[in-house]
């Protein structure tokens, strides 16, 4: 019996190690133009559902800024900064290059943030790379949580590409 369970154990721990590892690999290779795989993940850039900022050409800056005593408050501060005073989440894009997506505390005092880039390598193959920004600032305990969520974005991100056939990269 504890045979079975511990078999069972090991192929769910194996099943669960695919979406680990893509994400330990932060690096994709698809077979489509540069275009279409931005506008498979993040669509034309014009839905955030933050104000847009700027808007110079391709760049697009998109920019929310909550403070306490908003009505959004609550359920934006993080519970382990009660102190905190203002969230601001923005979202960069250099369509069809890059998208950036940033999350700071109190001006900057605690920042973090999630970068993908789309890297053409031929016109019909395309290397899309993400990183998580370094959790920066004082009194970063308790932000792991947002970490995590940068991480599960970026997974839903790279789901969005199985529609593409994936490449192998030599080594």
């Amino acid at each position: 019996m504890m045979r079975k369970i511990t078999v069972i154990a090991a192929l769910l721990l194996l099943a669960g190690c695919g979406k680990a590892l893509e994400l330990v690999n932060q690096t994709r290779v698809v077979a489509a133009p540069r275009e279409e795989v931005f506008k498979k993940m993040f669509g034309d850039g014009t839905d955030t559902g933050l104000p847009l900022v700027t808007n110079g050409g391709s760049t697009k800056l998109y920019e929310l800024v909550v403070e306490k005593g908003d009505p959004e408050w609550s359920a934006v501060v993080p519970k382990q900064r009660p102190d905190a005073y203002k969230i601001k989440y923005a979202v960069a894009m250099e369509i069809p290059r890059e998208m950036h997506i940033l999350y700071s505390i109190d001006d900057g005092a605690v920042t973090t943030g999630l970068k993908f880039t789309l890297e053409e390598l031929a016109p019909d193959k395309t290397r899309v790379v993400f990183h998580v920004d370094e959790l920066k600032g004082h009194d970063t305990e308790g932000l792991a949580v947002n970490t995590a969520k940068l991480h599960a974005i970026a997974y839903e991100a790279l789901k969005k590409l199985k529609d593409f056939d994936e490449v192998k990269e030599p080594a």
